[in-house]
This record gives C-alpha cells, structure tokens and sequence, in this order.
C-alpha cells in the first residue's frame, strides 16, 4: 500500500519538513508522496522554501530518506466556485470555498483504496486545519491518520527552520539570538479520531464530490431529525429544507407558497 501524505500550509511551509522528519524519527511509514493544500498567495512561500532554497531535498539527503515525491501539480490551490484559485482564505465566502475544496480533495484521496492517508492539521489556517480533521473524520479509513506537529519554542516560528538537522547549523533565531538546529525538538502528536464512513449513507458519499461542505453536514444532521420542515423565506427567495437553503427565482417561490 502506498503511503501518502496529505498537509495544509499557510504561510509557515516548515510544517511539511518538520512533519517528515517527526515520522522518520518515531520511525512510521515515510510517504512516498506528498499533496498540499494551500492558497495563491501562500504558494510561492512554499515552493521558496521547499525548493528554490532547497529544504526537502536537503532533508531528504541528510537522513538518506527515501524519495517523496511532491510534483507541482501536487500543490492544490483552494479554487473558488468557478475553479479559478482564490488568493486567501479571509473571506467568509472564501472560507466556504475552502470547505468545498479540502472535503473534495480527501474524497477524492479517500476513494483510492491502495493508499494509505497520514493527514497533517499543522498549518495554515485555524479554519483548515479544522476542515481537514472533519472531512478525515467524515470520510477516513482504518488505514488513515491525523497529526498534528509541534517544535520546542526557542524554534518555533522562526522562519529559516526547517527541521532539526544532523550537524551543526547556527541560524537566526527569535529577538536577536542565535540557535543550532541541531538542538531542535520535533514531536509529532498523532490524534484519535472518530471514522465515520462505515455509519453515513453511501449515496451521501458519492455526492461529496459535488455537494458542498455545508450540505454535507446539514445532510449529516437532518438524518437523526424525526420531524422534517420545509421553510420558505419570500423576502429572501429562498427554500430551506433539511438544513440546506436553496436560492428561489420569484416565480419559484409563489410555486412553493
């Protein structure tokens, strides 16, 4: 089974190489290739760090790991409804884009059944983090894992770490100071996670691909409701029925009325 890793990223692209070298040090299965989900703005900071400046294959080289393969067309850019990739994730629109996106990119990964998915929630976003987790929750297998990944705080947020290497190597650190990366502490904290897939409807899974998040999960919730109602709101046009609100022409709402 092939092992694959799949990390959010904002603008801290150390978590990738920090996440690599806490599974290859508490001696777990090392990916052999990575997806990333990220934003526009957030892309050339990771592809900087990652390989202009070179850190994976540094990495990669210093612990004689074998090759992780991460393409560019591994790099995935949330996209907005009309597939052009959105430059942040500030917005609340922006917010539902990057719902949309992360649940559709672990269904996809997710319905490949000879890989295995070790899912990282340490970068970007508060919001990412938490989507990735529910939609590995949502759909993850026996096979699947989430992380999160910490760095002892003389290390933390210093931008030109990127992993505790096996030599000396003094950087800047925080407030004037100088560290070794060599002292660097890395731990990885694998998190429990309910797996949901077995109990959800497969019809509702096979829909995850087009539907949105936020029907996903009214779906999800309206399927323990005894009493179903169905609303409509004229001066907003719209229908709601199990959660999920609909947007009405004005014909269509005096037909519901």
């Amino acid at each position: 089974m092939k092992n694959v890793l799949l990390i959010v990223t904002g603008a801290s692209p150390q978590v990738l190489t920090e996440t690599l070298f806490a599974l290859y040090q508490q001696g777990k299965p090392m990916p052999e290739e990575i997806f990333v989900i990220t934003t526009k703005s957030t892309k050339a900071m990771l592809t900087d760090g990652l390989f202009k400046q070179g850190h994976l294959a540094k990495l990669i080289a210093d612990y004689k790991l074998p090759c992780i393969k991460l393409p560019d067309e591994n790099i995935c850019l949330i996209e907005d409804d009309k597939g052009q990739p959105i430059n942040d994730a500030k917005s609340e629109i922006e917010q539902t884009y990057m719902a949309d996106f992360i649940t559709r990119k672990v269904f996809e990964l997710t319905n490949k059944n000879d890989i295995s998915i070790h899912a990282s929630i340490a970068g970007g976003r508060k919001t990412m983090a938490f989507y990735l987790g529910y939609a590995m929750s949502l759909l993850g297998r026996e096979q699947d894992s989430l992380s999160h990944v910490f760095v002892n705080n003389e290390f933390e947020f210093v931008r030109d770490f990127y992993y505790p290497t096996p030599y000396d190597h003094i950087i800047d650190g925080k407030n004037g100071t100088q560290v070794n990366c060599i002292n660097a502490k890395v731990t990885l904290a694998e998190i429990p996670f309910v797996r949901m897939r077995q109990s959800i409807d497969e019809t509702l899974i096979a829909n995850m691909q087009s539907a949105s998040f936020s029907q996903t999960v009214a779906s999800l919730n309206s399927a323990h409701k005894k009493d179903l109602t169905l609303e409509v709101n004229t001066k907003a046009k719209t229908l709601t029925f199990a959660g999920i609100e609909i947007k009405l022409t004005a014909k269509e709402t005096a037909f519901y009325l």
